[in-house]
């Protein structure tokens, strides 16, 4: 047998093993790793297993199972590879970007701290422990709860309800009248269909990049959750998590402690269009963002191939009422949306704002009528505008 044939079946041997040792690998995930290793081969066996984690291991708990079965096929002789001495990232606590990564597509972000270009779409296990909110934060908490009501668009109840006049005749209830007064009908009955708020979609970026606002966002959008009538809040970093339930509860900070437990991958890496193809995978997830006002908050610096962001976010634009993303960089007036990420979906956003901190996620709350007034996805052409100086 080749050289290339035996390592061909050594890496489906170990995507085999991956399944028996109850690691679910899904078959894409498992033909994007085989495509990576074809168009660019890792130098030694230390950039090889980092990229298979990164690749194939989805859950944190998965991690001893895997380097046990990593062990068994590329650290026992097998391949001819000089593995380097020196700590792995793991043990350094570094998020650093996949080998042969190139920073140019974020060029036009100056490269100043707190611009995101350390994003990473390396996976990290770990917790975040949020500080208390301050008396001046949980004021603007008491200002966003009290906009929502006016700020967040409505839409006609799918049921009907009692009603004095209308166009709809009730015609149970009539028909039980008549028979309480020997078939002559007396008097009519209605039914109308009443205005209701739309749900809110949150989709919130906890990754490393946005480690300074993760704690805003998240008491912002416990304010949603608790204050609209229905709300709905993932994060996501490198893998999707649902929050809401954790959200509803009365007190912001007992909320953020139980998110501290609860999203896995805070201040790691970033990979937006997996996470929200992962959203998109499922169902009963679709439902919740048919017709929704969706809020997207995110730096939007994909370092992976933007075409999997892209169609996640042409598809949540065909479900939603509104796309909205709003990013802590277009708070800067000398932002640009020019990375290949932003460049990708801006087509497909009915609005594209900066919110970094609770101010000005209040701003941006009150100006969601205005959006709702204007044409569907018409971001594009707004930021075609030239930059005032």
């Amino acid at each position: 047998m080749s050289a290339l044939a035996l390592a061909d079946a050594r890496l489906h041997g170990f995507l085999r093993s991956l399944h028996a040792a109850g690691i679910s690998v899904a078959t894409q995930k498992g033909s994007d790793f085989l495509l990576s290793l074809v168009a660019s081969p890792p130098e030694d066996v230390r950039a090889l297993y980092w990229r298979a984690r990164v690749t194939l291991v989805a859950s944190a708990e998965d991690f001893a199972a895997f380097d046990v079965v990593f062990d068994a096929y590329f650290r026992g002789g097998h391949l001819l590879l000089e593995e380097p001495q020196g700590p792995s990232p793991e043990a350094e606590g570094e998020t650093a970007a996949p080998q042969g990564g190139d920073d140019r597509e974020l060029g036009a972000v100056e490269p100043r701290e707190g611009s995101g270009l350390h994003a990473s779409p390396l996976e990290t296990h770990g917790t975040r422990r949020f500080s208390p909110a301050s008396d001046a934060e949980r004021e603007a908490l008491r200002e966003i709860a009290a906009s929502l009501a006016g700020a967040l668009p409505t839409c006609t109840a799918r049921r009907s309800v009692r009603a004095r006049r209308g166009r709809t005749l009730d015609v149970q209830r009539v028909l039980r009248a008549a028979n309480r007064t020997g078939g002559e009908v007396l008097r009519l009955c209605w039914r109308r269909r009443p205005p209701q708020t739309r749900r809110v979609l949150l989709l919130i970026d906890v990754s490393g990049s946005l480690r300074a606002h993760s704690p805003d966002l998240l008491r912002f959008a416990h304010e949603v959750v608790r204050g609209a009538p229905r709300a709905e809040a993932f994060t996501f970093g490198t893998r999707l998590t649902r929050i809401t339930h954790a959200l509803d509860t009365p007190d912001v900070d007992t909320a953020l402690d139980a998110l501290s437990a609860r999203i896995l991958d805070a201040d790691g890496g970033t990979r937006i269009g997996v996470a929200l193809q992962q959203f998109l995978a499922d169902p009963r997830q679709v439902a919740l963002a048919r017709g929704a006002v969706i809020l997207v908050m995110s730096d939007g610096l994909e370092r992976g191939d933007p075409a999997a962001m892209a169609d996640a976010t042409r598809r949540l634009a065909r479900l939603g009422h509104r796309l909205v993303w709003w990013s802590p960089l277009a708070c800067d007036p000398a932002y640009r949306p020019v990375t290949r990420g932003m460049q990708a979906v801006l087509g497909d956003l009915d609005a594209l704002a900066g919110a970094r901190d609770l101010p000005t996620l209040l701003r941006e709350l009150r100006s969601l009528p205005d959006i709702e007034a204007r044409p569907r996805r018409t971001a594009r052409r707004a930021w075609a505008q030239p930059i005032v100086s």
